[in-house]
């Protein structure tokens, strides 16, 4: 079995190692206590804000509820030609427009949405 060789004058809240690998355990020093607190394993996601303008974060949860992946995912919209009847092709999640309606093609057909054109 290893051991674990801690720093020998932590200050609070130090923490042991700082950039554990994925799987290994991580520790914090409470001053308070005089004691190394048990953090849990590292799950190998990278610290930070996931999601923007222009992407949503798409995370992955094991059996325990830790966060084992995160990653950033771009929002993609289509726009196409403003369809002739509900039932003209069309790719599922496009968007189209002409001078009266918005529309949404939902999968099986266009879905007219009535909008105003008029600027604010």
């Amino acid at each position: 079995m290893a051991t674990l060789s801690f720093p020998s004058s932590p200050s609070n809240g130090q923490l042991y190692p700082v950039a554990p690998v994925t799987g290994q355990n991580q520790y914090q020093w409470e001053a308070a206590t005089q004691t190394w607190r048990l953090l849990g394993a590292a799950t190998g996601v990278t610290i930070g804000t996931y999601g923007d303008a222009t992407h949503v974060g798409q995370f992955t949860v094991d059996a325990q509820g830790q966060i084992t992946s995160a990653v950033n995912v771009p929002i993609s919209v289509s726009f196409a030609t403003a369809p002739v009847t509900s039932t003209s092709a069309g790719v599922s999640g496009n968007i189209a427009v002409d001078s009266t309606y918005l529309y949404v093609y939902t999968g099986a057909r266009w879905q007219r949405i009535a909008w105003d054109a008029t600027p604010w």
